[in-house]
């Protein structure tokens, strides 16, 4: 028991500075002309060099939070997702990777253009600044959201198997997935749907002591 808490302690630390992380670099990075910007202010923004360096700043405090929430992932699954059916493990494990995907292709589309201005002293043309940050609103806005659904709906059925989540987050999970599934428009306040999830699930994670759940390799080593 006293190694299942720490691994589950470190599973949440580990959300935590993912969530917090990724919450605080699309902030930063989202901080660029929005679409329907007007080429003026394109062209001001962009002239700034120090926007490109804060765009640097941002893709590695993303990078690092990744690499904390691939952690998170790592945890769960070989702590609490032994006891689910392959098939919602299988779901659990490729979605945090495609997301994890998803979310560095998004990122480098909007941070592109202050990047090219940081490295290359060159100021891209508002045309393709903007045609970037319509990619990135596709892909942070209609395929990450979907994808997020298949991780929360696989956490959900984890959480709900091992009773390392309580059965209020257990359906708020499920109603937050449905309205990331069905949610047809592209809108920027979607994107911090995931790591207030991930930092939401975390915290309960780390504040809670569950005793009725049966650790896994407890019931493997059982007589």
């Amino acid at each position: 028991m006293r190694r299942r808490l720490a691994s589950i302690e470190a599973a949440a630390i580990a959300g935590v500075v993912c969530a917090i992380g990724w919450s605080l670099s699309l902030r930063g990075l989202l901080a660029a002309p929005a679409l329907g910007a007007d080429r003026a202010t394109i062209a001001a923004y962009y002239a700034q060099p120090e926007h490109g360096a804060a765009a640097i700043l941002w893709l590695q405090v993303l990078a690092f939070s990744t690499i904390a929430f691939l952690w998170f992932v790592g945890v769960i699954r070989s702590r609490i997702g032994g006891r689910e059916p392959m098939l919602v493990g299988t779901v659990f494990f490729g979605g945090s990777i495609l997301l994890a995907a998803l979310l560095f292709l998004g990122a480098s589309l909007l941070a592109a253009p202050a990047v090219l201005v940081a490295v290359g002293d060159v100021a891209p043309e508002p045309g393709s600044t903007e045609l970037l940050r319509a990619a990135a609103a596709v892909v942070l806005s209609v395929f990450l959201p979907r994808v997020a659904t298949l991780v929360m709906f696989s956490t959900a059925s984890l959480g709900r198997a091992t009773g390392a989540l309580p059965r209020w987050l257990v359906i708020a999970t499920m109603v937050v997935g449905v309205v990331e599934l069905v949610n047809v428009t592209i809108s920027t306040p979607t994107v911090f749907l995931v790591p207030v999830w991930i930092g939401v699930v975390s915290v309960v994670l780390l504040v809670r002591r569950p005793t009725d759940a049966v650790d896994a390799d407890d019931v493997v080593g059982a007589p």
